[in-house]
């Protein structure tokens, strides 16, 4: 099937679903492909001079939640949470960091990198979700700042980037965070009429 017939049945099937953008959406989506900027707000945690703005987080004093850090040269989210329940909790116990990106769903690909430092201590996790996907899940690594990078496909227009922390007996260090294109369908509609 050649790339024309592929993309206008897409766009048929994507249409009858209801899950075309508006146009005024859908031009600011593919502004964003031109470009590849990272959609994540304030990934450093330095606006304002360092704050977690642009970002929901659970503020029950109770479970140690993410909180503005300076580390080092760097602006991170801090994290001290203890115990499973800091990721596998209800939603009040749970240690959520998160933001919503506008994604298109189905027909891109999109790159997360962020810089995660476990800290010292025991029992750790950093779990990464994308909606409802785990794109990554780190348990019980080294101290020692580590960059690391997942790929996903979004499902909705709006993706819930969400980072649940847990560090059992000390603090972990989160920064860096990035979310850019990094495949479209056109890429692979180029591919395809190169063959």
């Amino acid at each position: 099937m050649n790339a024309w017939v592929r993309t206008v049945v897409a766009s048929a099937c994507f249409a009858a679903m209801g899950l075309l953008a508006p146009a005024a959406y859908s031009q600011d989506v593919q502004s964003q492909w031109a470009d590849g900027p990272n959609l994540v707000v304030n990934g450093d945690f330095s606006a304002n001079g360092g704050s977690l703005e642009g970002w929901s987080y659970n503020t029950n004093p109770d479970n140690l939640y993410w909180q503005f850090t300076p580390y080092g040269t760097a602006n991170d989210a801090s994290n001290g949470c203890g115990g499973a329940a800091c990721i596998t909790g209800a939603t009040a116990e749970q240690n959520y960091l998160y933001q919503t990106i506008r994604t298109v769903p189905f027909i891109a690909i999109y790159k997360l990198t962020f810089t995660y430092d476990a800290g010292t201590g025991g029992v750790n996790e950093l779990k990464v979700l994308a909606g409802r996907q785990v794109v990554d899940d780190i348990v019980n690594v080294a101290q020692g700042s580590n960059t690391y990078t997942a790929y996903f496909i979004a499902d909705r227009f709006d993706t819930k980037l969400n980072f649940l922390g847990r560090q059992d007996n000390g603090f972990s260090f989160l920064t860096g965070i990035s979310v850019t294109l990094a495949h479209h369908h056109r890429d692979w509609d180029s591919h395809d009429d190169q063959k």
